[in-house]
């Protein structure tokens, strides 16, 4: 199972690229995936890294129903690169 998540968690990228390339904004629905993957992620005690806290802006950027989420990740991701 982890195996499977680290998985798709490193195929996160992949899928915000192509989103990006075609529609110029990701789908509400490849932001929410995205989202819930990075919070299961959390929730299993795995380790915040900056990849993962860009796969989220990146996925979710322009996207009004969830930009308190990115305004948040993007402060974090902040105090993350500080240290």
């Amino acid at each position: 199972m982890k195996t499977l998540l680290i998985t798709l968690l490193l195929a996160v990228p992949l899928f915000a690229e192509t989103a990006t390339e075609l529609n110029k904004t990701p789908s509400l629905m490849e932001c929410e995936m995205i989202i819930e993957m990075f919070n299961f992620s959390i929730g299993q005690g795995n380790p915040l890294t900056k990849e993962q806290i860009n796969g989220v802006i990146e996925a979710c950027d322009g996207q009004v129903k969830h930009q308190k989420t990115i305004d948040t990740m993007k402060k974090l991701l902040g105090t993350i690169e500080e240290k």
